[in-house]
């Protein structure tokens, strides 16, 4: 009873640190990043019943994601912050997830640790901070796994249940969601070989008796209307064959690597926090632990999925709790093994260092004001004049009055237009790179456009790095793979004008 009493002081507590950093002056940010317009506007189109935005885009995502974000819009009012509120919102709330996962698995004063560590952690706040599916993936999956696993070990059905319908919600935030599943039956499949509770029983017996049948029925359930829905609509095969366009190797983008992984961890978490986290990863298989065991093949799994698929740096988020919670385990592993110094001098000092570095790396995050695409349309909206855009497609969340997309139009009727109407407003965005032939057409009348105005994109870091190799660095790829460069990516804004 006192220790469920602690747990309610220091969840509350946890997540409310965890919200400080990532609502921080959330009223400075707006839509950045490719996705999120799809994202806000799916979310737009649920709050207006259809009168706004467009409907959720099957080949981004399932629907759980934009069902959230039109649930705040309908609370709170469409406003582009709210988009990234929910990420926010979810992103504390894997503080205290993290927190019960670490004292359950491991211990108590892990779970702070762990929790503090992801709470001021960069990799885990930019996403926090960006109106994507991946924050809520990660808390979906973490639950999910921490959940199946409690089934498993009590062999309680009432834990497959909620299991189950876990994994389902994770399913229904992306395609990948079902993975919960995978790696427990893999969990089960493994735990016979280094367990000495599981090394006796039979496979099928273990299988029989974690309910985990029970739980991938029911996820199964969950993720069945959103399937059939895709089926009328699009056909399941087209998002098939999207994500293998993604894995593997196959299309124009590069897959991940471990030096891509290499890179991602090195760059967006601190040096302090990963070797804590090698540490503590060797003395969890030292110890041998069940839950520690599993956290290790979580960890090892996850990491080794990502493997097959194109390189964004989103796509490893999910390791990055993994990561926070063999950080607090190393601290006190560390502390415990230190002959002559009082374990809780060590534990304050590998605590306050890792949070320190944190902190200093997660200034930046904090300071970077991301409303360029909500500048830009209001300055648009100021023209009488026809507007022409290509833009990326968060700037179409803050149209009021509709420009004319170049990529959905005939050539010939723009040609017909900027002579029939000018003066005319031109704006651009990297994007125009990823066209050729609406590039062409830009170019070609480009001696008679005047720069009137141009705002600079600034976006975080990780989003940047999509699609290629980040070891082989900007200036070696073209921009019509790499459309967005640091310090080099803006909205610049013309006017047309017929020849005299």
């Amino acid at each position: 009873m006192l220790s469920r009493r602690v747990d309610f002081l220091v969840v509350p507590s946890l997540v409310a640190i965890g919200a400080v950093f990532r609502f921080w002056r959330i009223s400075d940010l707006g839509l950045t990043h490719f996705d999120e317009g799809s994202y806000a506007m799916a979310g737009k189109w649920l709050a207006t019943f259809g009168n706004e935005g467009w409907a959720i885009q099957a080949g981004h995502a399932p629907a759980l994601f934009p069902i959230l974000v039109g649930l705040f819009f309908s609370l709170f009012g469409i406003r582009d912050y709210l988009a990234i509120a929910v990420s926010a919102a979810v992103g504390s709330a894997t503080i205290g997830l993290i927190y019960l996962i670490g004292r359950h698995w491991l211990s108590r004063e892990t779970g702070v640790l762990a929790a503090l560590f992801l709470a001021t952690c960069e990799y885990h706040l930019t996403y926090s901070r960006l109106a994507l599916t991946d924050v809520t993936f990660t808390f979906l999956f973490w639950a999910a796994l921490g959940a199946l696993l409690w089934s498993v070990q009590r062999e309680d059905r009432r834990w497959a249940i909620i299991g189950g319908l876990l994994t389902g919600l994770c399913w229904n935030t992306k395609y990948h969601g079902f993975f919960p599943l995978i790696i427990t039956g893999c969990w089960l499949a493994l735990s016979r070989f280094f367990t000495a509770s599981s090394r006796s029983r039979p496979w099928l017996s273990l299988l029989k008796r974690s309910h985990l049948g029970t739980a991938a029925a029911l996820a199964l359930l969950a993720y069945i209307p959103w399937a059939l829905l895709v089926q009328i609509t699009v056909g399941y095969w087209s998002i098939l064959r999207g994500q293998l366009s993604h894995s593997l190797g196959f299309g124009e983008f590069a897959w991940t690597t471990p030096s891509a992984i290499y890179f991602y961890l090195s760059h967006w978490l601190t040096a302090p926090l990963l070797i804590c986290a090698v540490f503590g990863f060797v003395f969890i298989l030292i110890d041998r632990k069940e839950t520690g065991l599993f956290l290790a093949t979580v960890f090892v799994l996850f990491t080794a999925s990502t493997l097959f698929y194109m390189s964004f740096p989103r796509l490893i988020l999910p390791i990055v709790p993994a990561i926070c919670l063999f950080s607090g385990f190393g601290v006190k592993a560390i502390a415990g093994r230190i002959p002559f110094i009082n374990p809780k001098i060590i534990v304050g000092f590998g605590t306050a260092t890792v949070l320190l570095w944190n902190l200093v790396a997660a200034g930046p995050v904090l300071a970077l004001r991301t409303d360029s695409y909500r500048e830009a349309a209001r300055y648009l909206q100021n023209f009488e004049e026809p507007v022409v855009t290509q833009l990326s497609k968060n700037y179409y969340f803050y149209e009021e009055r509709k420009s004319l997309e170049i990529r959905w139009q005939e050539l010939d009727d723009l040609d017909s237009l900027m002579e029939d109407a000018a003066p005319v407003i031109i704006a651009v965005d990297p994007i125009i790179h990823r066209l050729p032939e609406d590039r062409a057409w830009l170019e070609k009348h480009r001696p008679r456009l005047s720069l009137l105005r141009s705002f600079e994109v600034t976006m975080y870091e990780p989003v940047y790095y999509q699609g290629f190799n980040p070891t082989l660095g900007f200036e070696t790829l073209p921009r019509s793979v790499v459309p967005a460069v640091p310090g080099d990516t803006r909205i610049d804004v013309y006017k047309f004008q017929k020849q005299p």
